[in-house]
């Protein structure tokens, strides 16, 4: 029996219903209230927990970076006192930059170790494409063959099959 996503997804929130009655329920108690195999009922099952665990943990971590940023925000406001305090030696100020500093890049670490930051890796967006103008005007560009045509006032000889052009002789233009 091959069931769609669709049925799979509905069979799941049955399952998640029946788990909010009872939280202990076993697999075959639910197979035998919804009618379906007890081991389709516990890979279902099973892929609940695992995601409520992964939520679970979204949740925990986004939690703990919450706490710390506050932290850090409540750190920050007193660094900033004493770095604007005239009163406060340049020693101190200087100390008081480092700290918040490092405090800010402790922040940034964590985050990006949480995964809050997502880099695209091996894709290049391609934002604004050339008008048809400035794709003429690169053909144009590409069509020129600087160096490759004789100049009367030059000795120098040109040849194309060496790459340069330039064969031998001086340019008088020196």
């Amino acid at each position: 029996m091959k069931l769609s996503k669709e049925k799979i997804e509905e069979v799941k929130k049955q399952i998640r219903r029946c788990l909010v009655e009872d939280s202990r329920a076993s697999s075959q108690q639910i197979a035998d209230k919804l009618g379906y195999d007890r081991k389709f009922v516990w890979r279902l099952k099973k892929k609940i927990h695992e995601e409520r665990a992964k939520r679970l943990d979204h949740y925990t971590v986004n939690k703990v970076l919450a706490e710390f940023q506050d932290e850090d925000y409540e750190f920050g406001k007193i660094l900033w006192d004493i770095i604007n305090n005239s009163e406060s030696s340049i020693k101190e100020k200087i100390m008081a930059i480092r700290e918040l500093r490092n405090g800010n890049k402790e922040l940034f670490d964590k985050m990006a170790d949480a995964g809050i930051f997502i880099k695209k890796l091996g894709e290049i967006e391609i934002g604004k494409t050339l008008s048809s103008e400035e794709q003429d005007l690169i053909k144009q560009a590409i069509e020129l063959n600087y160096g490759t045509e004789e100049d009367p006032n030059s000795t120098a000889q040109y040849k194309e099959s060496n790459g340069s052009g330039i064969t031998s002789g001086e340019d008088k233009q020196k």
